[in-house]
């Protein structure tokens, strides 16, 4: 018997998910499953902005993919993907061609400089394990450098941050890394010539309004939380360059600093593009059943996919790990009804609420319709988070570091 192949590339929220709700199939004969990443482990990137900012260890924030799988029938294989030929139905990896019947494309996203002069080049990124930690050390790094520095100019030069974006992980990651600033390292340092003055944290943002992706009260509620942290916010700001220490604006204007951390968006990951229909963003144009167009047995979801909920949608759904986690639910019941000759299900998105945190017992979001924010909504945050990760050993790990970061400081140390 001929057991068709499905081949997953990527481990994060969609691969990952996809991979889980197909196991029963594996283990029944009906298909074989084979899941390819680039890493060994899930990376749960909605916590990055805490790694960065000492709240969490790195380990906490992933989970071994062969770990996920420890009891499934599920094949997982550590390598890069290079090509799809969907002619021969192959893809070429770092390890050798490998053969598929069904294909799931969910290779997630990279960071979009959007052609900024200097921005890859200049800037610190937040899209991996290493990202949050060169973020995290190099501010560590400023402060003990700054530490034995007797030039009060020098000084405030060393302390300042730039991030650009306005979207949830900017304003996420800003909120983290001006407590982690303010309130943890300037404790440890306050027997040195650091003074909290010579802190400054920028926030650029291109839209007239942050968070513009979010209805207007979310906004404006971050707006006001992070202003009263200290952060300068600069809005309607169309950054043309990045150079060492320096973001020059349209206007003509520039703002300088040590650190520049870009997070002003991503672009998809898309392996193959020549095999598909693209979008103007680079994303896999797919059917309602979340398969490629013109392709019945190649499904996208998740930040490579342009999937719109109806023909009249001007823009496809968002790149959230939510949608993804949703869309893999609907791609794993098409693949055996496609096998099967069985009725194939559209995908139907719903929404379960929008959640940002803004720093230590604050958050904000939307849940049924209403905008709620303060101490509630963030423990309400790490509930949501905690029960997205597979295992109740990696639960239980996060739950006792947040716990313990209730009434310590948060971690200093410098790791690679």
């Amino acid at each position: 018997m001929n057991i068709p192949h499905i081949v997953i590339i990527g481990g994060g929220f969609g691969g990952v998910y996809t991979a889980r709700f197909l196991a029963p199939h594996v283990k029944s004969g009906l298909l074989k499953v084979t899941l390819i990443n680039r890493t060994n482990f899930f990376l749960f990137t909605p916590l990055l902005h805490e790694v960065a900012a000492g709240s969490l260890t790195p380990t906490s924030v992933v989970e071994p993919i062969r770990e996920i799988f420890r009891d499934e029938c599920v094949r997982f294989l550590e390598t890069e993907v290079s090509g799809v030929d969907s002619k021969s139905k192959t893809i070429t990896t770092s390890i050798g061609t490998i053969h598929y019947d069904y294909l799931v494309l969910s290779s997630g996203a990279d960071t979009n400089f959007y052609g900024v002069a200097g921005a890859k080049e200049h800037s610190l990124t937040l899209k991996s394990l290493a990202d949050a930690m060169a973020i995290r050390n190099r501010i560590i790094s400023a402060f003990e450098t700054a530490s034995h520095t007797h030039d009060e100019d020098t000084r405030k030069s060393l302390l300042s941050l730039i991030v650009v974006g306005g979207g949830p992980s900017s304003i996420e990651l800003i909120a983290e890394l001006s407590e982690f600033m303010h309130d943890t390292l300037k404790l440890y340092f306050k027997h040195t010539a650091i003074r909290k003055k010579e802190m400054s944290i920028t926030l650029i943002s291109s839209s007239a309004e942050i968070l513009g992706q979010f209805p207007g009260s979310i906004g404006r509620i971050a707006h006001r939380t992070l202003a009263r942290k200290g952060i300068r916010i600069i809005t309607s700001a169309m950054v043309t360059a990045v150079s060492e220490g320096k973001v020059s604006l349209k206007d003509g204007s520039s703002f300088s600093a040590k650190h520049i951390i870009w997070a002003a968006g991503v672009t998809p990951n898309t392996i193959g593009k020549e095999n598909f229909i693209l979008d103007k963003g680079n994303r896999v144009m797919t059917n309602s059943l979340l398969q490629a167009e013109g392709h019945q047995n190649i499904f996208c979801l998740g930040d490579v996919a342009c999937f719109k909920t109806s023909p009249t949608d001007t823009h496809p759904l968002a790149m959230l790990a939510q949608v993804a986690a949703q869309q893999a639910k609907t791609v794993a019941h098409n693949i055996p009804a496609h096998i099967q000759n069985k009725k194939l299900y559209p995908f139907l998105y719903h929404e379960r609420g929008l959640l940002l945190s803004l720093g230590k017992w604050n958050a904000a979001g939307i849940i049924e319709g209403y905008t709620l924010h303060g101490k509630l909504m963030w423990l309400l945050w790490r509930l949501v988070y905690l029960f997205n990760f597979h295992s109740w050993s990696k639960r239980l790990k996060i739950a006792v570091e947040w716990s313990v970061h209730l009434f310590r400081n948060r971690d200093i140390s410098q790791t690679q």
